[in-house]
This record gives C-alpha cells, structure tokens and sequence, in this order.
C-alpha cells in the first residue's frame, strides 16, 4: 500500500526548504507532522490521503502554500526573551557603545508577533526617563503575514502579557481592550511605543527592500533551522546593512563560528553579540 504521508511530508519538505530554506529532515519531521495534522484540520481535510490526492489533482494553491509556510515557521517569542540580552540593551549597548548617537536604527529580522521589538521600545523609553534619550527607529521584518498582523495591531491576550512582562510594565505600557464585548481582556500596547514601529513582510532569503544602515540588527533562533549556505549568505547580507562596528544578536543557540570573518565576537555577562569589524 502506497504511503501517502511520507510522499506529502517530502513533498512539503521540499517545498517549504525552497521558499524559506527552513530544513525539515529525519531529525525534525515530527514536528512537520504534527503542523500539517493541523493544517488538514484548519482546510476541513478528512485526512493526510485526501489533502495528497487534492494535491495531486489541483496542485498546490495560494491559500495552502501560504497556510504551509506560515505554519512551517517557528513563531514562538514572549516579551524579554533571553532577559540578561535586554539588560545588555539598557545598561551597555545604548547608555555606552551608542553614547555619542543622536539616533538608533534597529531591525529585528523575525519579529514574529512584535513582543521583541516592543520589548526593546520599553527600554528605550525606560533610558529617555532616567535621562538617556536616544531617538529611535525600529523596522520589524517576518516572512509570515499572519504574526505581522498582531505585531502591527500590538494587541495581547492576557496569557501573551504574562509570558515575560511584569505587572508593572504591564500597567504603564498597555491599555487594557475588550475585542467585540468579550469579557476576556486583551492588552493593546500604547501608542507612544507603537509610533515607532514599521512592520513589513520580508523572507530572508530574497531580495531585501533596505537601503539605508542598521545599528544594530537582532535575528533570533531563525538561522538555525538554515543550510550552512544560507546561513553565510544571510549573515554576509546583514553584515552590509550594518553602520560601521554595528552589532549582530543571534539566538543564545546559533553562533557565526566558521560562518563569517566580518564580526569580533563579545560577550557581556552571558550574552553574546557580534560586532561588526572595522573594515580597513
């Protein structure tokens, strides 16, 4: 008997490692098994057999394509993830290695639902109060359309709010909603953090829309799911949007040992950046 999950699953492999190069292989294929049990029941499939034998007869449509790779892409993100990085943001990087800057650029390159952006929007407001003001500018990238649309609404649940924000920030920086009379709140972040968002759907791996330099860049947990190829071409690109000794935040995992010569790698209590070398 023909085994229809294993043709779907490497069907699917394949065509979600071409369009975002993320690579699902012996390793790590439970996982897109257990993302396309899910899309079968979001499409109204009765099972794997019926959504390959649709496959089969009308091809891969937009909505299924787009459904695919938003749910091929790991979102998972909360507000301060990896906290001894954020105390880096506001106790070394903007207060001493930008001390002479008027004005910081700042890109997160998978900004997912927003809370990482957001979260670096807080300490900076949270330096303008102790008198370190820096003008700011945040560009929020994410190859999914479906996490940009809550990103660029700002809006949480109360489950989003308690995954790594405290009460206090909490209070100061949300205004508490209730979404079509529901009497559950949601958490809609303020508009004096949001004015300083622009948010764009952008895959990696094709052409970037930035002309202008970042100061610092932040691309967290994206790279690890790449070939080795991409994740030299990706930094190498990164490494060409970066203002002179700008900065380089991966995720605690990855590391650019044996990836690329243009960083000096720094650590600062626990956390790991990369510098952009001086180019001579």
């Amino acid at each position: 008997m023909e085994n229809y999950k294993d043709h779907l699953l490497n069907y699917f492999s394949t065509v979600i490692e071409n369009e975002t190069g993320i690579i699902y292989d012996n390793s790590n294929k439970y996982l897109l098994l257990s993302r396309v049990q899910s899309l079968i029941k979001q499409l109204n499939f009765n099972s794997i057999d019926s959504l390959w034998n649709d496959i089969q007869t009308n091809g891969l449509n937009r909505q299924l394509k787009d459904l695919l790779l938003d749910m091929a892409t790991n979102n998972e993100t909360s507000f301060f993830r990896d906290s001894k990085l954020f105390d880096f943001l506001k106790n070394v990087y903007v207060p001493k290695i930008m001390a002479n800057a008027n004005k910081i650029k700042i890109w997160c390159a998978a900004t997912s639902t927003g809370q990482e952006p957001y979260s670096i929007a807080m300490i900076m407001n949270e330096l303008k109060e102790q008198g370190i003001y820096k003008s700011y500018e945040i560009f929020g990238t994410d190859i999914s359309d479906r996490v940009l649309k809550q990103a660029k609404s700002g809006i949480y649940s109360l489950l989003e709010v308690q995954r790594g924000l405290s009460s206090q920030y909490l209070a100061k920086y949300f205004d508490e909603i209730h979404i079509d009379g529901s009497s559950s709140p949601s958490y809609k972040i303020k508009p004096e953090l949001s004015a300083f968002m622009t948010f764009k759907q952008l895959n990696l791996l094709q052409s970037w829309p930035m002309t202008e330099p970042f100061d610092i860049i932040f691309c967290r947990n994206v790279l690890i799911y790449q070939s080795i190829e991409n994740k030299k071409s990706v930094i190498s690109r990164f490494s060409r949007l970066l203002n002179p000794n700008g900065y380089l935040v991966l995720g605690g995992a990855e590391s650019i040992l044996q990836l690329s010569d243009d960083y000096e790698i720094e650590s600062y209590e626990n956390t790991t950046v990369h510098r952009l070398k001086s180019k001579q």
